[in-house]
């Protein structure tokens, strides 16, 4: 009868264990906001170097001066920028940037697919760019602290350099605006700032 009971109770526990750890693309499903962004340079062993820490703040519920990622359940989704600050112009025939539209009032929108790869906590995503010029690039970023109205992911954008965003789950149907433009990254390379 003890071991009736000991076999029962560590199966129901293994089982409580795995179900309350599912988590897959689904999880994803839904709009998020961009609260904070950090930019950092890492050492040899991984860790931040604290003299490299840029933060962009956010208000996440803010559709006019923040930045939204929108995942739908067919694994696409787009990135909603109206935080942007300068869009600059390209020049096809010089290749070169000639001029700018600062503080412009539009939103930049950023097509993309996604998948989540449960056993590394990555989500892959794939984004297509048509500004200045059609280009396609795929992020691999690790998330961390998911729950079911936030989470936080880390992008290696380049050789040592990080990416760090903090997103929470916002409702579609609410919109708050503000009166100053947040500073945008300006980070070649990055998935947030780096167009």
């Amino acid at each position: 009868m003890k071991k009736l009971t000991l076999f029962a109770t560590l199966a129901i526990a293994a089982l409580m264990f795995t179900s309350c750890n599912k988590t897959d693309y689904k999880s994803f499903v839904g709009t998020w906001g961009v609260e904070k962004i950090e930019y950092y340079n890492i050492d040899f062993a991984g860790n931040p170097i604290a003299g490299s820490m840029e933060t962009h703040i956010y208000d996440p519920n803010d559709t006019c001066n923040g930045i939204h990622l929108v995942f739908r359940e067919n694994k696409t989704g787009e990135m909603r920028d109206s935080a942007i600050d300068t869009v600059w112009l390209y020049n096809e025939e010089t290749e070169e940037y000639d001029s700018y539209i600062y503080r412009p009032d539009t939103v930049m929108v950023y097509t993309f697919t996604y998948t989540y790869d449960a056993s590394e906590s990555s989500l892959i995503m794939k984004t297509r760019y048509t500004y200045p010029y059609e280009y396609m690039r795929t992020f691999m970023m690790k998330v961390s602290d998911i729950t079911d109205n936030s989470f936080i992911y880390e992008n290696e954008y380049d050789v040592n350099f990080v990416e760090r965003a903090y997103l929470k789950r916002v409702n579609n149907a609410t919109s708050k605006a503000t009166r100053q433009t947040p500073n945008h990254p300006n980070k070649p390379g990055s998935f947030l700032g780096g167009r």
